[in-house]
């Protein structure tokens, strides 16, 4: 298995583009129990939608309520994930948080283009985003897209408010900040592992096909930096 390290070449496309996805990539039985322990998680939790579930490495929840596994804990801390993780925001790294996007067939959310800095109360804010493939993601099925470059002047761009219940989120980055038409789709094969800076401005489109596109997305900062509750109850807010 090649190991998990990037290269020189990948640590400069991170710094070029925002993101990385490296030849490395979780073995095949892992991600074979990650999908198992996702169908067991959404089983014990069936009165709450897939599109997003919060922290479901914790047994008792959250802001949801989500009955989770600490199975989760052990996923998002893979030794492959924190040694690249190690490379891109230094050695001393926290855990803040974990997610589960569902992204269910025919019905799977609209994620409008945002920045993630805009949604977390990390100061200073230094977040490193890790978007782990649960399911093959096609161009079809709603796919993450990039803004390459995006996240250079480490800055947050303005966002409004957009309303309706089709989307994953409300908060969307104005459109005068980016070029929708530099966008690059991230198909990865279930297993392939994406991480990305947390200005970077990205979103997805809906899944109207009948394959689901669930994907475990883990949150990390450098020990420098700190979970604000005060904001944090500001943006729940929202």
């Amino acid at each position: 298995m090649t190991e998990a390290r990037l290269s020189e070449r990948e640590l400069a496309q991170y710094r070029e583009k925002g993101w990385i996805v490296p030849r490395w990539e979780l073995p095949r039985e892992l991600v074979a129990e990650m999908r198992a322990e996702y169908e067991a998680l959404l089983a014990r939790n069936s009165g709450i939608a897939s599109d997003i579930i919060l922290a479901p490495h914790q047994v008792k929840g959250g802001s949801m309520g989500v009955v989770g596994s600490e199975k989760w804990l052990e996923f998002a801390t893979h030794p492959g994930i924190v040694a690249i993780a190690r490379q891109l925001i230094g050695d001393d790294i926290i855990l803040w948080g974990t997610t589960l996007f569902g992204k269910p067939a025919l019905s799977g959310k609209e994620t409008p283009w945002h920045q993630d800095g805009e949604y977390y109360p990390i100061k200073p804010l230094k977040v490193l985003t890790i978007w782990i493939a649960l399911d093959d993601v096609t161009p079809e099925n709603g796919p993450m897209r990039f803004i390459p470059g995006s996240h250079k002047d480490q800055k947050l761009y303005s966002h409004s408010w957009v309303e309706g219940d089709d989307k994953t989120i409300n908060l969307v980055c104005d459109r005068e900040h980016f070029d929708e038409s530099t966008a690059e789709s991230l198909i990865l094969k279930a297993g392939q592992v994406s991480f990305h800076d947390v200005y970077m401005i990205h979103g997805s489109l809906a899944n109207h096909t009948d394959h689901r596109r669930a994907a475990f997305i883990i949150r990390l900062m450098p020990a420098t930096s700190y979970y604000d509750h005060a904001l944090g109850a500001e943006i729940g807010k929202r």
